[in-house]
């Protein structure tokens, strides 16, 4: 009889810890059958139905479990590790990618040109012996700009000199009679008093921080200057000459350029400009002496066509 109750007792024994014991935070329990325990769930099947299907519960849910052999664990959830944002690649010709990137640089290009007035130093006109300051108004959407040059002269004009020289020379030549000469010669401009002149530009880029800009420009200056006046007798038969008086005299030119700029502008910041030109064109030039120039043999005749020339490289600040 002791052995039959002892047989009794050992089989309830088993039988109370053949099941794990699974306790909930809500303070529930659940007798299961433990299949897997990861880093973030727990699946069971219910003890009593464990042909039944797998559970999985979040071990964020559970607080402990006791085995059937009697060991406890209690459950610490790992922490969550939260999502990545997809870092996603668009295809350069994709229509969004695109028009991602023409909104980034229109913005870009709106703050560069939001000062549309520039002021400008010409670095090159202190070579030429004068200082001169540029205007430009920008308009239009950017397409075009008013550009406006003011210079003043505080010595002599070498390149002006020169080029006058090559392309229109500095003699002038005509007689009174046939046994009287009076040659006038060696033209020297001694300084520019002033230069002002209105230019209208039409510039290829509007939406670019470089642009290529082309148009008409006219302009006014006056000179100021000396030259030689020789008077003798000549021999128009046997080709003898001779001075008996030569004087230096003053002279002022009232000019007047009529050209075509062509240039390029570089908007290197939204308050920094840097603008190269070059002009060609025609110049007229007025003499105002005491000699008449209009009796020389050879007056304006030399002249070319295209016989007037203009460089710059300014430096300018926007606003």
């Amino acid at each position: 009889m002791k052995k039959i109750l002892l047989i009794i007792l050992s089989s309830l024994s088993i039988i109370g810890y053949a099941q794990d014991q699974l306790f909930k935070k809500d303070n529930s329990k659940v007798d299961v059958k433990i299949l897997e325990i990861n880093p973030t769930e727990i699946k069971y099947k219910l003890f009593t139905y464990q042909d039944g299907p797998t559970i999985t519960i979040s071990k964020k849910e559970v607080a402990l479990i006791i085995y059937q052999n009697g060991v406890h664990e209690v459950i610490n959830a790992a922490p969550e590790t939260p999502a990545e944002t997809p870092f996603v690649v668009y295809n350069s010709y994709s229509s969004s990618s695109r028009i991602n990137r023409d909104s980034i640089e229109k913005a870009a290009f709106d703050d560069l040109v939001s000062n549309k007035n520039l002021v400008s130093f010409n670095i090159m006109e202190p070579l030429n012996g004068s200082l001169s300051i540029n205007y430009i108004r920008e308009f239009a959407k950017n397409y075009l700009h008013v550009y406006v040059p003011i210079s003043f002269g505080f010595s002599s004009p070498y390149f002006t000199q020169s080029v006058n020289t090559i392309f229109s020379g500095n003699n002038y030549y005509y007689y009174n009679q046939s046994a009287y000469s009076v040659t006038i010669s060696n033209f020297k401009y001694l300084n520019k008093t002033y230069e002002v002149g209105l230019g209208i530009h039409f510039q290829t880029s509007g939406r670019r921080a470089v642009t290529h800009f082309i148009g008409p420009y006219i302009g006014s200056s006056q000179f100021t200057g000396t030259y030689d006046k020789s008077e003798g007798f000549y021999d128009v038969n046997t080709g003898y000459s001779s001075t008996i008086n030569t004087t230096d005299n003053k002279f002022t030119i009232q000019r007047t350029n009529i050209m075509l700029d062509n240039g390029v502008l570089f908007r290197v910041t939204k308050n920094f400009n840097i603008m190269m030109l070059a002009a060609v064109g025609y110049r007229l030039d007025t003499y105002k002496t005491a000699d008449d120039f209009t009796k020389a043999t050879n007056y304006n005749k030399n002249s070319f066509p295209i016989n007037a020339f203009k460089f710059g490289l300014s430096f300018g600040y926007r606003f």
